[in-house]
Order: structure tokens, then sequence, then C-alpha cells
């Protein structure tokens, strides 16, 4: 049995080592220590180890606790010297047991080991709260010497570490540049402010960077490892480190949450390896992604007999290394779970959007000597009201005039009055209804706004979209040279025949949907070019020509929605059952096409809009082809502590026993990667059990 015993020698030789001193970094094997438990995990959840501790009249509980310190490292090696390592970490929880009972005496002494990992996390500087940034001075530095303020940053506190708010662009485009000691570079990307223009948008691998550039110490305990490498371009890692984050919120957590949050948010696994470095061990980062790892089968030869007797797997002809060969599996707890089928997911996508050019309406209840002015009155009505230049004619004595006090923001009694002339309101949700808000046409028949006037059937039809309050968003329409227009606001004073857009001074509101012109003076608001004394916004609603239109994205009544049916050849069962997956920040409608719209003539070949209906039926399908398959639960046990199967590596099958771990999504096979790994030792036990989990995030 030679082969059997070099097979598993690896178990038999496990040993432990403690650091010298904190921090030395020298290691000596302790043979008082028995290792009995080593549990290797992945993104948030810590690696552990426990031990035993050898107890005699010479080493008791008191000498266990002065000589084993919670600053002091501990190392597990597969066996003396340099053999792999599966350990590195800290001491922190120590356990004393003992029973005094009549004919009895029994002490004992043990400890459980985290990670060095678990240090970052109470470490002070993993704590991640403000952001970093350059400052003005920096900003000027880099003008003036670029090479002297290319790697300088400042922490500005009063700003969350938040990576895209509601998908704001906040990275700042030029990283920084820091040189290294063997001459070579490392770009780092950082924040700017959540309102610069020239910002772009965070990827997740530019947030990995951040992260642990910042926030994990370069003198250790955890190094860098591949954060910093650039992945295979074809590999899942790099397509899921090139996608842009959606409000990650990092703020208030230390750097081992923040990267669990940012590895949820991108569908990779941040692991920390611990490897050999000479007489000592380095722990470094890992990133991966399921799918980029080796797959690998497991093998459990089916025992018993055939028909005629003879035996499936004849152990009597073959060595003891071909029986190991065939048979990495101790033992396997294998279930068929058909409760988890989802054969028909709905998959929610975000709210769709319409740009489309939309009247507005006064949002003021009708006042004497503005509205409903009889044309042979229209010119005293007009003479009631100070322009700029009688007001500043008049200077204090202005606050005299009745109109002043009411009209003007300097006016005694402006409050009351805030809204006249200058609040303008699409009356989307009915909320100004006619019996108080009628007045002189065209605004003589105030009605909840009729989406299906500015949109064609298959957007709205007639009364249909629910009465609600809806903002005006930014429009999506871009100039041939790619400028944008926010939400476009157009006057008239010639009741429609001409359009200009607003100089400025004008509030976009979110309720109800409208604006407010913040000029102090309505009189100020005129066309171009044109002094106040001859037309403005006051005159024109006295004189029934003044129009207002605004061009904007506006949200309809509906989602983005895949409703996937069941493939009734594929899925185990005919019962459809359904679950619904919310991807609104991922999918999108925005569009312009079959809406009245003025921007259409600025650009009207360019591709505008942003339609993901064919991305999400896609996805909605690939879950469905994923879900409707039978869960493959298993819990395989390596009768030896193997360091062959690595985290990262996908077990498709267990080959002997015709089952198979793998399912169809996005169009390919997958299997359950390896997430971590628990060697259990002693009592003449040496195995390695597996940790699987799908790519779904559900451990198996």
């Amino acid at each position: 049995m030679q082969a059997q015993i070099g097979r598993s020698r690896q178990a038999v030789t496990l040993t432990a080592s403690v650091e010298t001193s904190p921090g030395s970094g020298v290691f000596v094997a302790d043979p008082r220590l028995r290792v009995s438990e080593v549990t290797l995990q992945s993104d948030a959840d810590i690696s552990t180890a426990r031990f035993d501790v050898l107890l005699d009249n010479d080493f008791d509980v008191a000498a266990a606790r002065s000589r084993y310190l919670a600053d002091l490292r501990v190392v597990v090696r597969t066996n003396e010297g340099n053999g792999d390592v599966l350990f590195e970490g800290y001491p922190p929880i120590q356990e004393a047991r003992w029973h005094g009972g009549p004919g009895r005496g029994e002490e004992s002494f043990g400890f459980t080991a985290r990670h060095v990992y678990e240090r970052l996390s109470r470490d002070r500087r993993s704590w991640i709260y403000g952001r970093q940034m350059r400052s003005g001075a920096i900003e000027d530095g880099l003008q003036s010497l670029p090479s002297v303020f290319a790697s300088k940053s400042v922490l500005v506190t009063a700003l969350p570490c938040v990576f895209n708010p509601d998908d704001r662009a906040n990275r700042a485009a030029t990283p920084l540049t820091i040189a290294k000691h063997d001459g070579s570079t490392v770009s780092v990307p950082i924040f700017s402010g959540d309102d610069d223009p020239s910002a772009v948008l965070w990827t997740h691998g530019d947030a990995l960077r951040y992260l642990v550039w910042f926030y994990s110490p370069q003198e250790g305990p955890v190094f860098f490892g591949n954060v910093f490498d650039e992945p295979n371009s074809s590999s899942r890692l790099a397509a899921r480190l090139a996608a842009p984050c959606t409000s990650l919120n990092c703020e208030a957590v230390n750097l081992v949450e923040a990267l669990s949050l940012l590895a949820d948010d991108a569908g990779i696994h941040v692991t920390v390896d611990t490897i050999g470095d000479g007489v000592g061990v380095r722990s470094s980062f890992r990133v991966w992604a399921s799918g980029d790892g080796v797959r690998r089968p497991l093998h459990l030869v089916r025992g018993g007999v055939h028909a005629d007797g003879t035996a499936r797997f004849d152990a009597s002809e073959l060595s003891a290394s071909d029986v190991f060969r065939a048979n990495e599996v101790a033992r396997a707890v294998i279930r068929w779970d058909d409760a988890r089928i989802v054969n028909a997911p709905i998959v929610l996508g975000d709210v769709k959007r319409y740009e489309m050019t939309v009247p507005l309406v006064p949002g003021w209840i009708p006042t004497v000597n503005l509205d409903n002015v009889a044309v042979q009155d229209r010119a005293s009505s007009r003479a009631l009201a100070l322009t700029p230049a009688t007001v500043a004619v008049l200077g204090d004595s202005a606050s005299q005039s009745a109109w002043f006090s009411a009209f003007h923001a300097d006016g005694d009694d402006f409050f009351a009055n805030r809204f006249v002339a200058r609040r303008w309101v699409l009356n989307e949700d009915g909320r100004f209804d006619g019996a108080t808000y009628n007045r002189n046409a065209p605004f003589d028949d105030y009605q909840p706004f009729d989406f299906a006037t500015v949109a064609s059937n298959e957007i709205a039809r007639a009364g249909e979209w629910t009465r609600r309050t809806r903002a005006f968003e930014p429009t999506i329409t871009e100039t041939p040279e790619g400028a944008r227009f926010g939400v476009l606001i157009e006057l008239s004073f010639d009741s429609g025949a001409t359009w200009q857009r607003s100089a400025g001074g004008v509030r976009i509101l979110a309720d109800p949907a409208g604006i407010l012109f913040d000029a102090d003076n309505p009189t100020q608001v005129t066309p171009t070019g044109i002094d106040p004394a001859e037309q403005n916004l006051w005159f024109a609603i006295i004189d029934q020509t003044m129009r207002v239109r605004v061009t904007a994205v506006m949200a309809g009544d509906e989602r983005l929605v895949a409703d996937v049916r069941p493939n009734d050849s594929a899925t185990p069962t005919l019962v459809t059952t359904s679950e619904v997956i919310n991807r609104a920040g991922t999918y999108r409608f925005a569009s312009r096409d079959g809406t009245t719209n003025v921007l259409k003539s600025t650009n009207p070949t360019g591709e505008i809009g942003l339609d993901d209906t064919a991305a999400i039926h896609r996805f909605g399908q690939s879950l469905a082809a994923w879900s409707q398959d039978r869960r493959v639960i298993a819990s395989p046990v390596v009768p030896w502590v193997g360091t062959v199967f690595g985290i990262g590596d996908e077990i498709d099958q267990v080959r002997g026993r015709g089952v198979s771990f793998v399912t169809r999504r996005d169009g390919e096979l997958a299997g359950p990667v390896v997430v971590g790994k628990r060697f259990r030792v002693g009592n003449g036990r040496f195995e390695t059990e597996l940790i699987l989990m799908h790519d779904d995030g559900g451990t198996i």
C-alpha cells in the first residue's frame, strides 16, 4: 500500500508553526499544536483554522495562554519546511475546558485562528469614509509641475464613497500615476465631484483598484496579488471588471465589506490566497470569475456487481494508486431538487421613458389685471406693471406700488403671489381643475393632460396613462456634435408663431411637473433682444399671446418586462413556476420615436435612444434555461488533504455515478465552482470537503 500512503502523506505530516515574535515573519514548528480543521473561504467569509494544544505537567493552560498570543501568527503547512501553505492567521479566540468531577481530572486547551485577511476588517486604515480627490492646489500644480502632482490626492470627508451614484459618473478622467520602486508606474483611479462634467463612469475594475490601493496597507498583511494585473481579454473576469458600477455605496464600511459589496455587484469573487514565500508566507488577493477556472471531474467508481455476477469495479487486481485515482470522493450526499425549478422567470427592467414636447398651462389662479383682460383694458393693465427700468427710477418709492408689493420678489406680499405669471404646469395628474383655473383661451378648458395628444397609439392611447405626477427628465437627443439639451424650455410671445429657448432663470419643478421663472421681476422675461418696456412675460399674458412648452423625457406607465414561457420540451416539470427578478438598473428603455418632439429636426438621422428589449429577453431566456434544470446538490468529500482542487475550479460531474452538475447559462455550459475548502484532520480522519457554489450565488 505504499502508493496509498504516498497519496495521503501530506495529511499525515500536517504541521503548524508559530511566529517567534509579533511581525517577525519567522515561524517555528510547534509540536504541541494539532490542527483539527482548516476552512478556506472567499469574499466576505473569513478562513479559519482550529487547533488543539497538547498539555502536560510542564505545560498547562496558563502556559498555553502565555504562549499563543493573539498577535502571533500561526501557519499551517502540508508538511514541515516549505510544503504547501494552507493557512496564515491570528488566534484571537481561545478556549480552555476542564472537568473536575469525582474520579476525573480532564483538562484541554485549544484556539481558533482567523485568517490575516480578517485583520483588515479591524485595521483603522481599512475603514472607508469620504473619497480621494484632487484639491484645487493639486489641480493647479498639475499645470505647472505634472510629474510632482501626478500622484497627489487628498481625502475629502464631506463627500461619500459612492461609485456612480444614480448612474452619474464621478470618476476623475485622469487617474493618479504612481511611480513604483522598480521604475514602473501604476494607474490608480480617484473620484471627482458628482457634478463634474468631465467625469467618467467607474468600472468595477476601477473601483477594485481604488479600494485596494487606498485601504490595504502596502506592507501587508494582504498584498495586491492580481488586482492591478490586466485579465485575459476574453475571460469572464475581464468583461465583468469592465462593466460600470451601479450606485455602489462603500461609505462607512471596512475594506473586507467593501470588496464583498463590489464582488456581489460585479458578479466576481475575491479570494485571499496564502503561499510559501521562502521560509515565510505571503497572503495576496486573487480576483476571479466563475467559469474562468479549470474544469475538473470528481471520481467515485460504482461498486456492486453486474447481472452476470462480475464486479463492476474489481480492486483485487489494482494497485493502491489506481484505487485512489478512481475514487477521489470518499463520500457524498447527492440530492436532485425539482422544487427550486423556475422555468418561467419574469425579469423587470426600468420604467419605459419617452422624449416628447408638451405644452404647459398657467399654474396660478386667474388674477385680476393679468388674466381674462378685455381688449380695451389691456393697455391700462400693462401700465400697472413696473418694468426693471421703472423700478430703478422709482427707487424706494417703488414699494408703494400695489403691483410691486404683490408681484416683485422684494414686495411685502410676494409670497402669497409667488406663482402668479411664474409657474407653468403640465397638469398631468389633473390637480389643476377647470372650476378654479379656467381663464381666457386657449387656457379655458383645464383637463388632466392626455399624453395621447403627443404620442402614438403604441405608446399612449387616449386617456389610458394614469393621472399621476411625472417629473421632467433630461432629453436623450444630442446635436450632431454630441451636445445635450437637458430639459429644453421654449417660450413664445406671439401665440406659438415663433419659439425661442429660455435664456435662464428657470427652475424645473418635480411636483407638479412644470417650471418656475426665478426672475425677481416677471417683466424681466422678454423675447431675445427686446426691451421689457416693449414686450415681456407679463405683457404677453395680458395680451393672451404667451405660450410655454417643454421638451423632456417622461416616464411611461410600463416597465421593460421579459415574461419568459417555459420550454415544454426541456423542463423536467410541466408545471409553470415563476420568480420575479428585478434588473431595473441594468435593462432600460428610452425612445423619441412615435412622439411629438421639436428636437427631432436637430438630429433627424442620429441613432437616439436606448432599447434593451432584446437584451432583457435574452437574459430572461438564459435564466429559464439555467433555472429549469433540476438542481443537483452535493457535498463531496475527498479522503485526503487535497490541494489539487483550487478555489475557483469548476466541478462538472462525479464520474462513476452518472452525476452531472452542469447546466446551461448564457448559452454556455457551466457547473458549480469551488468557493471554499474544509480540511478535517484527526481521529484517523484526513479529508477535504469542497464547498461548491453556482454562479447565481447559491451555495450547494
